[in-house]
């Protein structure tokens, strides 16, 4: 998704800046095989993307032909899956290196590696190690934090940006050290029986998040609209001064939001009048209207601390993913998005806003609204909130049993 700002296209691909390059990298001097081109027939629409070259590659001029080749290709053919005759592979860099790649070398080759993914068109993207993820993901799609390889693995992520399933897992240099079968090298085929089952799934065909949220400035009309309806399931969400709500002659809640379908939301300014904070009391108490959010305890305490308002929760969908998968870093509603629907970083021009030095020291949303295009993208945002916050909880609820 594109952000919500027009600026400048002062970045190139992936957050690369000016002079990132073979030239300014330099490990092509050294390597016998320098600037390696992607490796294998690709019959089955399925590009791998490893660390890079080893000693046997730069001889040879190909991927995997080292002992974490090997290994690959057995796991692979097990799983009806020939790596060269059914996929595509490059490195995240593609000159020969000694050492494990750096941020920088990863980020000069990231030009070469998206340039292969336009031009081949895979339907499964396998990212075999960190390095591969940084290239593909935290470098270009996704840049939401540095997290190991053991919070990306095993997701199946519809990235739109690329169009296609990227599907992380550990690199197979890692499987070849294990002394024996354990429990890691289980879950590494798992990993891989699942990237190979999306490549006859058809991709999803998903609408614009933006198009979803109907933005209003009269929370009067969308709180009689939500109590006449009186939906089962409400997801909300809410933007506000900070991350405590203590202090009340500093903090308020900006903003809230409300999803009760699959493809609509409602975005409104916080209410401030009596009436219409009645209503927002009486839609949030219902008790035939259950209510969903991500990380409740953060809507309960404001809306307790400044309104009085006793939220009737349903649904959590933080505690929900962290019941389905017990990894940490995951459970965030961010995160959630990215993997699950392929949305990613929707925060990424309002989230410096929402940021405070201190929990008690209020955030500097105040100056988004100060102007009205800056309010209406902080709206959308807060639309784009809930609406994710409704469809992840409906899968996940699926998933539980619920």
């Amino acid at each position: 998704m594109k952000g919500f700002f027009s600026k400048d296209q002062v970045q190139l691909i992936g957050g690369e800046t000016k002079g990132m390059s073979c030239a300014t990298c330099g490990l092509y001097k050294t390597a016998l095989t320098p600037k390696m081109e992607p490796y294998g027939d690709f019959r089955k629409k399925i590009m791998v993307i490893g660390e890079g070259p080893k000693e046997r590659e730069d001889v040879t001029g190909k991927m995997w032909q080292g002992k974490g080749g090997r290994v690959l290709r057995q796991a692979y053919k097990k799983l009806g899956i020939d790596l060269f005759q059914d996929c595509v592979s490059i490195g995240a860099i593609n000159c020969f290196s000694e050492k494990p790649p750096n941020d920088y070398q990863i980020s000069c080759c990231r030009r070469k590696v998206i340039a292969a993914i336009k031009k081949y068109q895979p339907k499964v993207i396998i990212l075999h190690g960190l390095s591969a993820v940084s290239s593909v993901i935290t470098g270009y799609t996704y840049k939401g934090g540095r997290n190991g390889i053991a919070v990306w693995r095993g997701w199946a992520i519809p990235d739109r940006m690329i169009n296609a399933y990227i599907c992380p897992t550990f690199h197979p240099s890692f499987i070849e050290k294990q002394e024996q079968e354990n429990e890691v090298e289980v879950i590494w085929k798992k990993d891989l029986k699942q990237a190979f089952e999306k490549v006859d799934q058809p991709f999803p065909d998903f609408q614009n998040e933006e198009d979803n949220v109907t933005i209003s400035y009269d929370p009067e009309k969308v709180l009689d609209k939500l109590l006449k309806e009186r939906p089962s399931l409400l997801a909300f969400d809410i933007e506000t001064t900070g991350l405590k709500p203590y202090n009340k002659k500093y903090h308020e809640i900006i903003t809230i939001s409300f999803c009760a379908e699959m493809n609509k939301s409602y975005a409104i300014p916080m209410p401030t009048e009596k009436k219409s904070l009645k209503k927002l009391k009486r839609l949030l108490e219902h008790p035939n209207i259950r209510k969903i959010a991500a990380n409740m305890k953060f809507e309960d305490n404001w809306l307790t601390t400044l309104h009085g308002i006793n939220v009737n929760f349903d649904f959590d969908t933080m505690q929900a993913a962290h019941i389905l998968d017990n990894r940490p870093n995951i459970t965030g509603l961010k995160f959630q998005s990215y993997v699950r629907f392929g949305v990613p970083n929707y925060d990424e021009d309002v989230s410096s806003f929402l940021k405070s030095p201190h929990s008690n020291i209020p955030n500097k949303i105040k100056e988004l609204i100060q102007d009205k295009d800056s309010f209406r993208k902080l709206l959308l945002y807060n639309g784009i909130d809930s609406l994710m916050t409704y469809r992840l909880a409906k899968l996940q609820k699926e998933e539980i049993g619920i």
